[in-house]
């Protein structure tokens, strides 16, 4: 997998907003709000090719959180990124 490069990752107040690009310009009618840990999970691959046990592996290194917790959670947001168009 891969994050869409017409990505604009920003931090408002206590959140982070994805914003998700088009051609030359972003659309901030397609926002998706994330939480600390999704924001450093995309943050940490940026520009590069992952797995989803790439996410697993750096979410169980900086939180205390167990492996099967971590894998659903993973599960969940890609999913959801799906969803929004951002990974390929």
């Amino acid at each position: 997998m891969r994050i869409k490069d017409q990505i604009s990752l920003r931090k408002i107040a206590d959140e982070y907003i994805m914003i998700v690009g088009s051609e030359d310009s972003l659309d901030y009618t397609q926002a998706v709000s994330l939480n600390d840990s999704a924001a450093y999970l995309i943050e940490q691959v940026r520009d590069e090719d992952f797995t989803q046990e790439d996410w697993v592996d750096l979410l169980t290194e900086r939180y205390d959180v167990s492996r099967e917790q971590a894998s659903a959670d993973i599960e969940l947001l890609v999913q959801m990124l799906k969803e929004a168009n951002v990974i390929d």
